[in-house]
């Protein structure tokens, strides 16, 4: 099978070789498919800062830097959002050694979706879109030199930053336009959607995980708990087929319910009544 990154090769082999790995260990070792992953937002950060000469913060972090992108207009919210989301699920799988095959494709939309929003703004402004097609259970790695393939990551990622520090430069406004526009065109999947509104719900206090605070995994009500219970049955014969996205609760009173438009699938479509 071809990697779905392999659009990357000529301009950021660095990104094709983390992606193309990412697909390999989706299902055999999830825990290195999500370290790959992360690798992948945190090489788009540093390459952005170098392309457009941008001074380190003076608290040089993970956060401090992608922050730092928002402030100068080159990153929207929701890219952000998805940038602390590989960041997160990487720290996570490094130091909790976690793993999730689900995590592992939800995460693997998105980074492809950063991917070509980055191809589209430091590479080629041409570029259109293609669809991303999940990997089988049966493309995976069996075994590899672990140290072998750190030394090519190593060396993909100092070439890449050797590339984007001799790269002509692109006037900012010229490169927040561009960035801004792809952003707001680029399409997103119903998994990213429900990413970025989760995100969103926990951002103003609320409990939120599409995947594990749902209905239909027996999540209910509770006194004392903020809850955004995903898939919550209702009456409706129409819309989403008669059940609520997210059904919010606080403690055992219902305050507002929010039903997701997947028709473009973009997060600005969300509708809420709270």
């Amino acid at each position: 099978m071809v990697s779905n990154f392999e659009f990357l090769e000529k301009d950021f082999p660095v990104l094709a070789n983390f992606g193309e790995l990412a697909e390999k260990y989706c299902y055999s070792d999830s825990n290195s498919c999500l370290m790959k992953l992360g690798m992948i937002g945190e090489t788009i950060v540093n390459l952005m800062f170098t392309y457009d000469r941008i001074a380190l913060p003076q608290d040089n972090t993970a956060v401090a830097r992608i922050d730092t992108l928002v402030r100068e207009g080159l990153l929207t919210r929701d890219l952000a959002t998805i940038l602390h989301g590989l960041r997160k699920v990487r720290n996570k799988a490094v130091h909790e050694n976690y793993s999730s095959v689900t995590d592992s494709k939800n995460f693997l939309l998105m980074a492809y979706g950063m991917c070509e929003w980055f191809m589209q703004t430091y590479g080629d402004w041409s570029y259109t879109h293609k669809d991303f097609v999940m990997p089988e259970e049966n493309v995976m790695i069996v075994s590899v030199d672990k140290e072998a393939e750190e030394k090519k990551e190593a060396e993909l990622a100092k070439q890449a930053e050797e590339n984007a520090a001799n790269a002509p430069k692109v006037a900012r406004d010229e490169r927040k336009k561009q960035a801004n526009k792809v952003a707001n065109q680029r399409p997103k999947t119903e998994a990213e959607t429900r990413f970025l509104i989760d995100e969103q719900l926990r951002m103003v206090g609320w409990e939120a995980d599409t995947e594990n605070i749902r209905y239909s995994k027996g999540v209910r009500p509770t006194k004392g708990r903020k809850l955004a219970i995903a898939e919550y049955p209702t009456n409706s014969t129409v819309g989403n087929r008669g059940y609520a996205d997210y059904a919010l609760f606080i403690g055992e009173k219902l305050v507002g319910i929010i039903a997701v438009s997947y028709t473009h699938l973009r997060a600005h479509e969300t509708k809420a009544n709270l």
